[in-house]
């Protein structure tokens, strides 16, 4: 079983919320934190796939962070974060490790590694120099929290233990009545509309038809699906967090109407993009700016870091050829934009609209945004027929 995979998932969740509300009446917020490690750790025990590779991910994290912070103390933090990735990078790039009896690689493929990554990370990057090493059951609890173990959002780890704290506080009718209301947007997003998409829209035509009315349809109803089923994902993890009395952040929030790249990654999974410029893009854009030669040349470095980062975000999701172009191509979208902005406030006006309407500023850049971002993902899907999918 796996998170929100089918309605056994939906009556495990049930079942731990009604049993945490009737925990409340004796418990205080300090013991929320061992109800939830005892739940997460009963869900990956008896329902999730691979629980040893699991629990062998957060026990390898937890010792190598505590390793980089109190014995190897490396003076750049790339090394630390390159170790603390390392177990995705092998399944990443294929490599084949072997350590008798075991293929290494098949201990550390396992749904949900990228995520658990990705937060690994964001501790490590978060945690200040000398502070102490967090308990276990919290650090565990981060990594292995349910409602997002697959999909996200990508939290803190402070805001997650800030909200861990307040765990039977949260239980409160306020809560319950906004996460069922959550919870309930996204099965319709997920089961109803993203299913309707996917049956009568995005597969009418085959994938490898280039009629450009197949190319077409196939493009906006990609962007169609994708929206509704990931958002659909995203709202069930934050009703059930509510439910539970777990703040979820918010991951989506109307990026149709997005009137540029910026704007947009601030609208479509906006953990990812704040999780990358965090964690990537600010300390490439520092590495960049502190380099003499590049000192004269602010444009050039911001879009040198943009170009990496949105690369990055590609080669995330693996390092076949649609899913590195479709991160250059949101690389290329956000450098474009950021040198029409740095351009328009050197002249005093903008260079493109000059004195048009802001409503009709608004319009046309939403259409611009919608049909750039629908080309992008349609890269990414995979079925964009004029790229191999190799």
């Amino acid at each position: 079983m796996l998170p929100f995979g089918g309605y056994e998932f939906f009556v495990l969740m049930a079942v731990f919320i009604g049993f945490t509300w009737l925990l409340k009446l004796r418990l205080k917020d300090p013991s929320y934190r061992i109800v939830l490690a005892v739940f997460n750790a009963l869900f990956l025990v008896f329902f999730y796939p691979q629980p040893l590779h699991f629990f062998l991910l957060i026990g390898y994290a937890y010792g190598m962070t505590w390793l980089l912070s109190n014995v190897l103390q490396p003076a750049k933090k790339i090394w630390g974060i390159l170790l603390l990735l390392l177990p995705m990078l092998l399944v990443k790039f294929g490599i084949k490790v072997h350590y008798y009896p075991f293929e290494l690689n098949n201990i550390l493929s396992f749904a949900g590694l990228s995520y658990a990554c990705f937060r690994i990370v964001g501790y490590y990057n978060e945690r200040r120099n000398g502070e102490p090493m967090p308990d276990v059951l919290s650090y565990f609890n981060f990594l292995s929290f349910t409602p997002t173990l697959l999909i996200g959002p990508i939290d803190r780890y402070s805001h997650f233990t800030a909200s861990q704290s307040r765990g039977f506080s949260n239980l409160n009718e306020a809560n319950a009545t906004d996460g069922w209301n959550q919870l309930v947007k996204g099965v319709a997003f997920k089961f109803i509309v993203a299913e309707c998409i996917d049956r009568y829209w995005l597969n009418i035509f085959a994938a490898e038809d280039i009629r450009p009315v197949a190319m077409l349809n196939t493009m906006y109803a990609y962007y169609a699906y994708l929206f509704f089923d990931f958002a659909g994902y995203s709202f069930m993890a934050l009703g059930v967090g509510k439910l539970m009395g777990m703040e979820v952040p918010l991951n989506f929030t109307n990026p149709f109407l997005a009137v540029n790249p910026q704007d947009f990654w601030r609208r479509f999974h906006i953990s990812l993009g704040d999780w990358l410029k965090e964690n990537f893009f600010n300390p490439l854009y520092l590495f960049l700016t502190r380099k003499k030669k590049l000192k004269a040349y602010p444009l050039l470095r911001q879009n040198v870091a943009l170009l990496l980062t949105f690369t990055l975000m590609g080669c995330w999701n693996g390092f076949k050829k649609h899913y590195v172009l479709s991160g250059l191509l949101f690389g290329l979208y956000s450098v474009v934009h950021n040198t029409y902005l740095v351009k328009s406030k050197q002249a005093g006006r903008d260079i493109v609209f000059g004195d048009l309407d802001p409503k009709w500023i608004r319009i046309i850049s939403i259409f611009i945004m919608l049909n750039l971002v629908a080309f992008a993902l349609y890269v990414f899907s995979g079925r964009f027929p004029l790229i191999q999918h190799s």
